[in-house]
């Protein structure tokens, strides 16, 4: 469940959403390196292709 914003920040609580914000950032970018990895060369560039135009 959300906290309710109350207009003050609890340093500590920012601490802890930025390092578990880190984590997931590395976790997503080496399940990407995997998927990049394990699918062919035409699939993966059609998938990059189509988000670098949009």
């Amino acid at each position: 469940m959300k906290k309710k914003y109350t207009g003050k920040y609890d340093l500590k609580e920012l601490e802890e959403r930025k390092k578990q914000n880190a984590k997931e950032n590395l976790e997503f970018i080496d399940w990407y390196a995997d998927w990049v990895k394990k699918t062919p060369n035409r699939i993966w560039s059609k998938v990059h292709k189509e988000f670098m135009d949009s």
